[in-house]
C-alpha cells in the first residue's frame, strides 16, 4: 500500500491501523467479531490520500499535539455504526524535571465515526469469462451489490464543566427541592421506594424465616 504523502497523516494511520490490531487481540481473548482492518481504513486512507487539504485543520493539530491518543469504541453514530474513534490530543513536556511528566491539551479532541455503506445495485451473476473476474470473490467486483465503510470526523469542543460544590446532604436538599416542584416525578419516586421497601422486607422475612427453620431443626 503506497504511503500518504502527508507525514502527519501516515503517521496517524500508523497509529490507527496498530490500535486496530490491539483492538483485535482484545476481542480475539473476548471471543467477540474481530474488525476487517482494511474494510475499516480503506475510505479513510483514500480520502487522505486524495485531498489532504480538507484535513488542514486536523494535520496542523496531529502536529502541534504529537502524543495523541487514540481509544476504540463502540459506534454510538447510528445503527449501521461499526467503531467510533476518540483522538485524545496532548502533548508532553519532555523537559518537566517533575516525578511526573507534566502535559499540555487543548479544550477539544475529534472523533472518528465509521459507518457501513450498503451499495444495493441489484443482484449479478458474475461468471468467469467477465472482466476483473476473481476466482477467490466468485465475482468482478463491478455493478454487485456491495458493503463499503464511510467515515465521518468530528471536532468535539469542551465548552466548560464543574462539579458539585457542597456535601451530600446539601444534594439531598436539592433532590427533595427538586422533587417538589416536580409532583409527577414525586409520587413515581414515592411509589418506586415503597416497592424497593416491600422487597427489601420480603427478602429480610424470607432470610430470617430460612435461619429460624435452620436453628429449629438443630438438636
Amino acid at each position: 500500500m503506497q504511503k500518504i504523502e502527508n507525514y502527519a497523516l501516515q503517521k496517524f494511520m500508523d497509529s490507527f491501523v496498530a490500535e486496530l490490531k490491539r483492538e483485535n487481540e482484545d476481542r480475539e481473548r473476548h471471543g467477540t467479531h474481530k474488525l476487517i482492518i482494511p474494510f475499516v481504513i480503506f475510505t479513510l486512507y483514500q480520502s487522505f490520500n486524495s485531498n489532504p487539504e480538507k484535513y488542514k485543520e486536523l494535520i496542523d493539530d496531529l502536529e502541534k499535539w504529537s502524543d495523541y491518543g487514540l481509544v476504540i469504541e463502540k459506534s454510538t453514530n447510528d445503527y449501521d455504526g461499526i467503531i467510533d474513534v476518540e483522538i485524545s490530543l496532548i502533548k508532553y513536556d519532555e523537559e518537566s524535571e517533575e516525578d511526573y511528566c507534566e502535559y499540555d491539551t487543548p479544550n477539544y479532541d475529534y472523533r472518528l465515526c465509521f459507518s457501513y455503506d450498503e451499495r444495493n445495485y441489484g443482484w449479478y451473476e458474475c461468471t468467469p469469462d467477465m472482466e476483473d473476474y476473481r476466482e477467490d470473490k466468485q465475482c468482478c467486483g463491478h455493478g454487485c451489490d456491495a458493503s463499503f465503510c464511510s467515515f465521518s470526523l468530528h471536532k468535539i469542543v469542551n465548552l466548560g464543566g464543574d462539579t458539585w460544590h457542597g456535601d451530600e446532604h446539601d444534594y439531598w436538599e436539592f433532590e427533595d427541592e427538586f422533587y417538589a416542584n416536580d409532583k409527577e416525578l414525586e409520587e413515581k419516586k414515592a411509589k418506586e421506594d415503597k416497592e424497593r421497601k416491600i422487597r427489601n422486607l420480603k427478602e429480610t422475612i424470607e432470610e430470617a424465616t430460612k435461619k429460624l427453620a435452620e436453628l429449629e431443626g438443630v438438636d
